[in-house]
Order: C-alpha cells, then structure tokens, then sequence
C-alpha cells in the first residue's frame, strides 16, 4: 500500500468513526493485499477506535462495539482483507452510508498466515485500552470457522492439519477467556478437554471482570441530553412528534431535545433521577443481565448434546444464581 493511500485509508477510517450523526452518502471500501499491509491496516483501524470515544454513543446498548460486524470469508487469494462501509436505504428512500463496516477476510492463505494473524491479534488484545481489546477479538470467530473449514477440506497435509486443529483449539480458548464469547454449538471434534475446562471455569465466575463495567459507564457522556440553545419552536415540535419539515441545520437539536424528553419522563418514573443519571441508569442495565456472561450459549450446548458434566455444573450454578434466567435446566 502506497503512502498516500495509507494516510486517506486512516483519514477515512478516522472521519467515519468520529463523525455521529453524520450523514454520509459515499460508500468506501478499504482493501489489503499483502500481509504487511494486513497489519498497517488493523494498526489503523485500532487507532481509529483508541481515538473514537464508541461507547460514549448513546444509540448502541451493548459493551462491544466496534467499527465492524464480524468476520467473514472473503474468496480471494488476492485481497487478504477487506472493509466495506455498510449502506441501506432508509424509509424515506435516502441511501446512507454509517460507521459500520461489512469485515472480511481471505479463506485461501496458509495455516501459518492465521497463526501469525492470530498471534498479532493477542498481542493487540492485552492493551489496556478496551477499545483496542474489542477490535482484537472481532475476527476470532471468522478465522475460527476458516481453520475448521481448511481443515475438513482434506487438502491440507498431515502437518498443517495438526497446525489447524492446533489453532481451532486456541482460537477457541480465546473467545472464552478472553472475548468473553461461547458458541452454542461445538463439533465433538473439536471439543478438547482445555475447551471444557474453559467453560466450566466461566460458569463457576460468572460476571465480567468488575473493570469492564467500570470502564463503560466512565465513557459515557451525557452532553447529548444539555438542552441550551435549543429553540422554543423545536421543542415544541420534539414534544409534539413533528420532525417533517424541519430544516437540516435544526435536526441535530429536534432529536437531542427528544432524547431530554425520554430520559427526563425515565427520570421521573426512577423516583426523580436527573436526565442524565437516567441515561447512565439505563446504560448500566444495557450492560448485560446484572453483570452476567452469557451463560445460556453453554447451557444451549450442554442441552443439545446432553453433556452430563456441563450438565452437573449448569445446574449447580442455577442453585447459586437463582435470578439468571437459566434455559433447559
């Protein structure tokens, strides 16, 4: 990748991340095609997020937010990589284009591309900084699903099939522990003694690590709800539902009063909270079930493959934790 596509790559990345509540109408697309630039390009990303202040966004309600969805496959030997910016039409048949980004990545590259993709991946993972942690463990599941695929393709020679079932196992081990991800579906081949543990381990500690609510709640910013400057026509027009009409320069104000409202009326029903203690109420709800991991992904496995041992700490942990609304057991 040339210098200068580096830089608007990063300006790009930056200016979609940061700009909320923008309009845009252009579709951008940003593409790897060598390893190296693999890594420049999720270096860029990573930074994009670090500067980006997502969870302060107060249209999303769940503690992992990244610029993208999840992984993909992309069928390229090519194109190692690809973002393209997500675009629809709304009702009013306006095309626009938001932050998000459809991810993919190629499912034709060797086994030792993933390990070193994946090594990448853990150490961009232990930063401090739980934005950077997010956009790590995004792709797991993607590479995941491409390592058993190469692996049961029956193209892969004896010592790459070792490497693979190697990896599933790590990669595996790593939504777990440490992206906090359990699928409801395991293949007998590829549950290993390591995954089991892992999993009964989440169910004996339950509840993300106390720093992650922590650091949530510190990241929100309840400016959005500072109703200054609004004028008394666009409040009338909030409290009325009537945004047809409205100039452009004056929607940005009509929806932030709208939000003031809604967060004033939770207010009220909470016993008097303030707007804003409202807003941060509610996001702490948002969080997850009381602080809860998703404990019914293990418990769905469990059941679909009457796992007796899982079975066994699944019902130990609904004697301990009567208020999680356990499924099956």
């Amino acid at each position: 990748m040339k210098p200068k596509k580096i830089i608007l790559t990063v300006y790009l990345i930056v200016y979609s991340c940061l700009a909320y509540a923008q309009r845009i109408d252009v579709q951008h697309t940003f593409v790897a095609t060598t390893e190296e630039e693999v890594y420049k390009l999720y270096d860029q990303i990573a930074d994009s997020v670090r500067l980006s202040n997502r969870f302060a966004v107060h249209d999303f309600s769940s503690f992992a937010i990244t610029p993208f969805f999840e992984f993909f496959e992309l069928e390229s030997k090519d194109t190692l990589m690809k973002f393209e910016q997500y675009c629809s039409r709304t009702i009013f048949n306006e095309y626009i284009c938001n932050r998000l980004y459809n991810s993919r990545i190629s499912n034709s590259m060797s086994i030792d591309f993933y390990k070193r993709f994946l090594n990448y991946l853990q150490e961009l993972g232990t930063s401090d900084d739980y934005y950077v942690r997010d956009v790590a463990h995004v792709p797991l599941l993607g590479i995941r699903n491409i390592l058993i695929k190469q692996y049961e393709s029956g193209k892969l020679n004896e010592i790459d099939r070792l490497k693979a079932l190697e990896l599933i196992e790590m990669v595996t081990l790593r939504m777990i522990n440490e992206a906090h991800s359990y699928l409801r579906y395991y293949k007998d081949e590829y549950m290993t003694d390591n995954i089991k543990q892992a999993l009964i381990n989440v169910i004996e500690t339950p509840f993300y690590p106390a720093e992650y609510l922590d650091f949530f709640i510190s990241k929100q910013d309840t400016t959005f709800l500072d109703t200054t400057g609004i004028s008394y026509n666009i409040k009338e027009m909030a409290i009325t539902g009537r945004h047809f009409n409205i100039p452009e320069e004056n929607l940005e104000d009509y929806w932030r009063f709208r939000d003031f409202i809604f967060y004033k009326k939770i207010g009220e029903e909470l016993g008097g909270l303030s707007p804003g203690q409202a807003y941060l109420n509610r996001r702490k709800d948002m969080f997850s079930f009381k602080g809860y991991l998703n404990i019914n992904n293990i418990a769905e496995y469990a059941y679909q493959k009457n796992d007796e041992v899982l079975i066994r700490h699944l019902k130990e942990f609904k004697i301990k934790h009567p208020d999680y609304p356990l499924n099956h057991f």
